[in-house]
């Protein structure tokens, strides 16, 4: 059973388990009301008693059911190690910056990024590019008529080391509005000296790298191994 299919199966349980017990309080209140009307008291506060804990009960499931919801729509998102390898020689080959979106296949709720998806930049510059609207517009529709998604969006800074690779203004702007729009891209920066970072401005990220090359620096950031 795959990951995705035991949080399915453990939603269910919990959703089945929530369901006997508001069923169970229901008959409380029903076995409450009547203790009251008869001036029975201490069964009122007792049935009073196990309504409470039964509420206590059902809010513990409904925290276990929103985790296992959240754990259910974690992004994950797949990258080899030669492709991020092969990635940063695209981005780096000459000294201005450079921009391209990736797509890729979907497994099991992976998000496989295996393919770069390239168009026309208006301008690119050692501080800049700037990508021609009409490209971008018309390799979206592409994708979509292709049954693909963006998956990412890869783009290169002019610095060196892992601080090189923090997100600009411009660059949160661009990935805020993919993540307002529902997009999945995760946007992933490369600096010159091989480190990579991984960024969804709502922290709902995963990163797998599979194969090797390429190692752990912190959390979301990464860095190539013999470049050169």
């Amino acid at each position: 059973m795959s990951p995705m299919q035991t949080i399915d199966t453990n939603t269910k349980l919990l959703d089945a388990k929530r369901h006997d017990l508001v069923q169970r309080r229901e008959n409380l209140i029903h076995q409450l009301g009547q203790a009251s009307r008869c001036f029975e008291d201490d069964l009122a506060r007792q049935k009073l008693g196990h309504i409470e804990c039964t509420n206590e009960f059902i809010a513990t499931l409904d925290g276990l059911a929103q985790g296992a919801r959240e754990a259910k729509e974690r992004r994950r998102y797949v990258v080899s190690s030669l492709f991020l390898h092969e990635s940063f020689k695209k981005l780096t080959q000459d000294a201005a910056e450079q921009f391209f979106f990736v797509t890729g296949t979907e497994i099991d709720g992976a998000l496989v990024l295996d393919q770069w998806a390239e168009f026309a930049h208006q301008e690119r510059s050692m501080l800049g590019v700037t990508a021609e609207p009409k490209a971008t517009h018309g390799l979206l529709i592409k994708l979509e008529q292709f049954g693909h998604r963006l998956l990412a969006h890869f783009h290169s800074h002019p610095g060196k080391g892992a601080d090189s690779t923090k997100p600009s203004g411009i660059d949160e702007r661009f990935q805020g509005r993919l993540e307002s729009a529902g997009h999945v891209a995760v946007m992933v920066i490369f600096s010159r000296d091989g480190f990579i970072r991984f960024v969804r401005l709502d922290q709902n990220l995963e990163i797998e790298i599979h194969g090797q090359g390429v190692v752990n620096h912190a959390p979301g950031i990464y860095q190539l191994a013999n470049i050169d």
